[in-house]
C-alpha cells in the first residue's frame, strides 16, 4: 500500500471512529432524557396520588368524627333509656319510637334529636324532601301530620296566616324562641305554649322545615326562607318565648 493510500485510510478510520462515538453518545444522552421524561411523569403521578390520598384522609377524618358524635349519642341515649320519662321538671318534649320509647327534648341540647338531625341534612334528596323528614319528626307531634293542629295542644298550620305571612320572619322566630300566651289562627284564640327550637335545630334546619311547611300548607309560590334570615334572627337576643303582640310588631316584606 502506497503511503498516500495508508494515510487515507487512517484518516478514514479515525473519522468513522468518531462518528460511531458520537452516535453511541448521542444515543446515550437520548436514553437518559426518556428516562428523565418517564422519571418526571411518574413524580407528577404520584404528587397527585398524594393529593388524592390526602383527601381521602380527610374525608375519612370527617367521617369518623361524625361516628364519634354518634356513637357519644347513642351512650347518652343508653343512660336515658334506663330512667326516661318526663316528670314535671321537664323540659317540653315527645316521645319517640315505638319500642322502648324514648322522650326527646326540644328546648335544651339534645343528643338524639341532633344526631337525627345530622343523618337527615348528610343524606340525599333535595331540601324539601328534607323539611318533610323534619317536620314529620318534630312538628307533627304537636301540630299533626296532616298540619291542621288539635285542640289543647298545637294551633294549625294548614291555612295559617302565620304561615301564609311573606318573608318568614315571624315563624323563624316563633321556632327559634317559641311562642306563648293567646294567639289568633283563623279566627280561633290559642292559648298554649311552644317551646323554643333554637338548641336542638341550626339555621339551615330552621330555613327547610319552615320552607316546607309554606310551600305545603301555605300561599302557593311562597318564595323559600333563607338560612341567613334564622342567622340573624339567633344573634338578637330573647330569653323568653314570643308573644303574638310582640310578633306582630316585626315588620315583614
Amino acid at each position: 500500500m502506497s503511503r498516500p493510500k495508508f494515510i487515507a485510510a487512517i484518516l478514514c478510520a479515525v473519522v468513522l471512529g468518531g462518528l460511531g462515538a458520537y452516535l453511541a453518545r448521542q444515543t446515550t444522552v437520548d436514553h437518559l432524557q426518556a428516562q428523565n421524561a418517564a422519571l418526571q411523569k411518574q413524580w407528577q403521578q404520584a404528587q397527585a396520588d398524594r393529593q388524592a390520598a390526602l383527601a381521602r384522609a380527610a374525608g375519612n377524618e370527617l367521617e369518623l368524627e361524625n361516628l364519634r358524635k354518634d356513637s357519644t349519642a347513642l351512650a347518652e341515649l343508653r343512660e336515658q333509656l334506663k330512667t326516661n320519662a318526663p316528670s314535671l321538671d321537664s323540659p317540653p318534649g315527645f316521645y319517640g319510637g315505638t319500642n322502648n320509647a324514648l322522650y326527646l327534648s326540644y328546648s335544651t341540647p339534645d343528643p338524639v334529636l341532633r344526631s337525627f338531625m345530622r343523618w337527615v341534612m348528610g343524606g340525599s334528596g333535595d331540601a324539601r324532601s328534607k323539611g318533610q323528614k323534619i317536620f314529620e319528626k318534630i312538628c307533627a307531634a304537636c301540630h299533626q301530620q296532616d298540619a291542621g293542629g288539635k285542640e289543647g295542644v298545637a294551633p294549625p298550620l294548614a291555612g295559617s296566616e302565620w304561615v301564609k305571612a311573606p318573608g318568614g320572619e315571624r315563624l323563624v322566630r316563633i321556632v327559634l324562641n317559641g311562642l306563648n300566651g293567646p294567639v289568633q289562627v283563623q279566627g280561633k284564640t290559642w292559648n298554649l305554649a311552644m317551646p323554643p327550637l333554637r338548641e336542638n335545630l341550626d339555621d339551615e334546619q330552621i330555613a327547610v322545615v319552615l320552607s316546607y311547611i309554606r310551600s305545603k300548607w301555605g300561599e302557593e309560590g311562597a318564595a323559600p326562607i333563607k338560612a341567613d334570615l334564622a342567622t340573624t334572627a339567633r344573634q338578637q337576643s330573647h330569653p323568653k318565648p314570643e308573644t303574638a303582640e310582640e310578633l306582630l310588631r316585626v315588620s315583614v316584606q
